[in-house]
């Protein structure tokens, strides 16, 4: 579990607790685990009856898509939480000309005229976003330092520097830049952080964070198989599921193909693990409980009975005696076929080459 100050946990309990619009925001190109943990942590609050929105400088690709809440993410501040619009694109010293604005038919144009020499600014570089708001408190999860939010960030510096910032993270390097900094570099990832924050802080946790956080730690830890892997990180699965959480699937693998066992020898296996039949190596077959027999499908050569091929002798049912080490196994002679006491008679074709006609095709 988590190796947070009490102290610290405390004060953020409190400011929590006071504010009524929140940000959470995200650190520029996050992973899983840290969009698992923040989108957990939104949810909580959310229910908690705070008005909660959440941020990140990039967008959302198709690899987060398992997450649960992933389209409340926006890449700017809402109108809730400011009413000052920022225009933003890429800036060349000495590229802009003049700036300017009117208004025509009840429609403002600012007007930005690019200076003659440099490229024209189109609208794909451009960004929007909000300041001024009356959010009360921002949590930043998994940023270093405040530059890891890029334009977020940059655009809105008196915000950050004007408002409560709590500052989650399991990252040596992180610069502590928050008021209240929850910085615990003992877990294995964040979602394991968040987990027990929550906790301590008495927030609801509901199935669906759960699965979060769940997807978070299986991720970071490459599913349980990283070497930053400890019991706590098992420990707090145990709890997630407790919670209800639910386990998600990553693409699909292929269990169809043939895999290679102990034995050298290519096994094929079921799409569950198993061999056929449920029947796993060096392991006897089980009782048919269906009625459908293994030995009725693959006879034992004790009770096969082939067909003879026209002028072939059916071999004899009686199990061979027993063979004594060193010696070779003397075929019992069928009286049908020799008669008692009479030595048998060496044809006279035997030492002749034969060539062998048969009335079918095999």
């Amino acid at each position: 579990m988590t190796n947070l100050n009490p102290e610290q946990v405390n004060q953020a309990r409190n400011y929590l607790e006071n504010s009524r619009n929140i940000l959470v925001a995200i650190a520029s190109n996050p992973t899983i685990d840290t969009v698992a943990a923040a989108l957990s942590l939104y949810l909580s609050l959310s229910v908690s009856g705070k008005q909660v929105s959440i941020i990140s400088p990039m967008e959302m690709i198709v690899e987060y898509n398992r997450l649960i809440g992933i389209d409340k993410i926006t890449n700017s501040l809402n109108v809730n939480s400011g009413r000052n619009l920022i225009i933003s694109f890429p800036y060349q010293e000495g590229s802009i000309e003049k700036v300017s604005y009117n208004i025509e038919n009840n429609t403002f144009n600012l007007v930005i005229e690019p200076r003659e020499g440099f490229p024209t600014i189109t609208s794909d570089v451009m960004r929007y976003s909000f300041s001024g708001g009356n959010i009360d408190a921002i949590v930043t999860v998994g940023c270093r330092n405040p530059n890891e939010l890029g334009y977020l960030y940059s655009n809105n510096q008196n915000l950050f520097n004007e408002k409560e910032v709590i500052n989650i993270d399991y990252d040596n390097n992180n610069s502590s830049f928050g008021k209240v900094n929850l910085i615990d570099t003992t877990v294995s990832c964040l979602s394991e952080l968040i987990l027990g924050l929550m906790e301590q802080m008495n927030l609801p946790i509901e199935p669906d964070m759960a699965t979060n956080l769940l997807t978070g730690i299986t991720a970071e830890t490459n599913n349980f198989s990283s070497p930053t892997t400890t019991a706590g990180t098992f420990e707090t699965a145990a709890i997630l599921l407790k919670y209800g959480a639910r386990k998600v699937q990553n693409e699909a693998k292929n269990m169809g193909k043939d895999q290679i066992s102990k034995t050298g020898m290519a096994t094929t296996f079921d799409k569950t693990g198993r061999m056929p039949f449920g029947r796993q190596p060096g392991q006897t077959p089980a009782p048919s409980t269906t009625g459908f027999s293994q030995q009725a499908a693959f006879p034992s050569q004790a009770g096969y009975k082939s067909k003879s091929l026209p002028g072939q002798q059916q071999p004899s049912q009686s199990p061979p005696p027993p063979q004594q080490f060193g010696k070779p196994h003397q075929q019992q002679q069928h009286p049908s076929i020799r008669e008692a006491g009479k030595p048998p008679e060496t044809p006279p074709d035997w030492l002749k080459p034969k060539i062998y006609k048969g009335s079918t095709l095999l």
